[in-house]
């Protein structure tokens, strides 16, 4: 039991380092270059990381599905190195699309200082995902602590020499990332890339659909009610962003142990119902922590009067829209778990063209009052979408679980472990 628990809170600071890791590089850019230069590589970082969800995010879900299975370290390693080419083919692919639009002149950014910071986050994300997938929590952790120590170094060498902050950072992701590559070693010779596996590329869309909602609610709080209020939203949306820890950090402790079960053609009724009772648990507390927060700090930053009332209200509502959106995670670890990401993309396509057609009378209609529209929106398009997401993880989970399916997954379990014994 105490071993268990270590686990958890293992997995928990390892899901929270990136997002420690965040706020210490921003305040580090802000107190070394200045406060301009901090909101243009924040804006770089934002959108390497967009771009990120199919150079690396939709690969490093294969990867914490498929590890999990491997016999042993070689094997896991043979397997990780061909799904790590695939998220370079994608990353070489996008580089490749923003080095063409650049020099075309359509849309001005900055190219340069966008390019190598979607190569190191993307290379950092992929080989950080092997340790994730492995449970080795704390060799991650590590690696995420000298990521931090070297863009603390870095920045200050380059500031010192002229450099952006885009450069410091990128070259802290490809040095972190190289001495992950090397903890991992070398791929054995037949361990290549032969086909292009499209499941991370749907993925990636599942994953980048799931988070779109919530990226538009503070640019359209600004287009509607303000400056003011868009960046007292803001604040919130960091804090309320901080209590999805939590559940996802429950999710991605039992992943592993959930695809390695299917794997093994093994019942997954007690992992799915203990990670389910888990998720609720921390889930009802994390609403209350963020309710208490979001009253507390309207309290402390807002002024009395109507604008401290239509921010509460807009909090209370954002901590809400976060607590039904981990609603669905169970559902959608089982769709990860079976790789069905084409079935999730078409649900999350689905949900993201119907917040799209019930957000637009609310814009129209503008102001606090319409915000509060798109947010009421938003939380009944993610419910809906869990609702179906986690019908068809029912559906999915009903099917494997069926005799004829549980015998037929046992006659090949039992000829592959002969099969390997022979070798």
């Amino acid at each position: 039991m105490r071993s268990r628990l270590i686990k958890r809170f293992e997995a928990l600071v390892c899901t929270g380092s990136p997002g420690l890791y965040r706020v210490v590089t921003f305040f580090a850019v802000q107190h070394i270059y200045s406060l301009a230069e901090l909101g243009h590589v924040a804006s770089n970082l934002s959108i390497a990381q967009m771009a990120g969800f199919f150079t690396a995010i939709g690969w490093a879900t294969l990867i914490m599905v498929r590890l999990p299975g491997a016999l042993d370290r070689r094997t896991a390693v043979d397997t990780f190195y061909p799904l790590a080419g695939m998220a370079l083919v994608t990353t070489l692919a996008v580089t490749s699309a923003s080095i063409a639009l650049a020099l075309s002149g359509l849309i001005r950014f900055d190219a340069w200082g966008l390019i190598p910071l979607l190569l190191g986050w993307t290379a950092y994300q992929v080989a950080r995902h092997y340790f994730v997938a492995q449970r080795r929590y704390r060799t991650a952790v590590a690696f995420d602590m000298a990521l931090m120590a070297s863009s603390g170094w870095l920045l200050w060498l380059c500031q010192r020499h002229g450099l952006s902050p885009s450069c410091a950072l990128a070259s802290a992701f490809g040095i972190t990332a190289a001495g992950m590559l090397t903890t991992i070693g070398m791929p054995s010779r037949g361990a290549s890339l032969k086909t292009f596996d499209v499941k991370g590329l749907q993925f990636g869309l599942t994953n980048f659909l799931s988070g779109g909602i919530s990226l538009v609610f503070v640019p359209l709080a600004t287009f509607m009610c303000g400056a003011s209020f868009a960046g007292m939203l803001s604040l919130l949306a960091s804090v309320t962003a901080v209590g999805m820890l939590l559940p996802r950090a429950i999710s991605m402790a039992q992943l592993p142990e959930l695809a390695k079960r299917r794997k093994a053609g093994r019942q997954l009724d007690d992992t799915l119902r203990d990670m389910r009772r888990s998720i609720n648990w921390s889930n009802g507390v994390v609403l209350m922590v963020n309710v208490a927060l979001v009253v507390g700090l309207t309290l402390w930053h807002v002024r009395g009067g109507n604008e401290r009332a239509a921010v509460m209200a807009a909090g209370l509502l954002l901590a809400i829209q976060c607590a039904v959106g981990m609603m669905g995670i169970v559902g959608s670890s089982v769709m990860m778990a079976f790789e069905k990401g084409a079935d999730t993309a078409k649900i999350n396509v689905a949900a993201t063209g119907a917040f799209a057609l019930v957000c637009a009378p609310c814009v129209w209609y503008g102001g606090p009052v319409g915000f509060m529209l798109v947010l009421l929106a938003a939380i009944a398009v993610a419910g809906f979408r869990n609702w179906l997401v986690c019908a068809k993880a029912a559906d999915v989970h009903r099917l494997y679980a069926s005799p004829g399916a549980q015998a037929e997954l046992a006659d090949a379990h039992s000829a592959t472990t002969t099969q390997r014994a022979s070798q």
